[in-house]
Parts: C-alpha cells; structure tokens; sequence
C-alpha cells in the first residue's frame, strides 16, 4: 500500500501534534475554586471559650445548623458567608 507523501506528511503532523499535546498537559488534578459544600469552620458551637460573647454563640449556632444541612441551596451558602464574616468580626 502506498500512501502519497502529502498524506504521510499530514499524518506525522498530527502525530507530532497528538505527542506534543499530550506532553503539555498537567498530570496533577486542579482543585475547583467552585465547591458545592462551604469549607470546614474553625470555629465551632464546640470549640466556643466559655465567655464568648451572645452574639458570637447564637452566630456559631446558627452558622452550624445551616452546615448541618443535606443539601445546601445558594442562598444558604450565601447566608454561611455573612456568618462567617460577622462571626469573625465579633468572636476573634
């Protein structure tokens, strides 16, 4: 079988192609800056000093039962965020 030189020459173009493509890529997975769960709190109902402040405890609790929840929904995220901001104006 005789492939004409033109067609030899594209199929070593786009073997070389395949080579190089494939050598640029990352074997090491990209963490998503999206996550569908907020992170882990460092600041727990359990970890609270004993005289934290009102606001930070009844904050803390409301933050973890919004974590506690299955399914977190957007808004929920949302609302974990301003906890978290305001628990970390008030409790640190």
């Amino acid at each position: 079988m005789h492939i004409p030189t033109t067609h030899a020459t594209r199929l070593m173009l786009a073997g070389a192609t395949l080579c190089f493509a494939g050598a640029c890529t990352d074997d090491r997975t990209v963490a998503s800056a999206l996550t569908t769960a907020p992170a882990k709190p460092a600041l727990t109902s359990r970890n609270l000093p004993s005289d934290a402040p009102t606001i930070c405890v009844a904050n803390v609790r409301k933050r973890d039962r919004l974590l506690a929840m299955a399914h977190p929904t957007p808004a929920t995220t949302r609302n974990i965020s301003a906890l978290d901001e305001v628990i970390d104006d008030v409790c640190r």
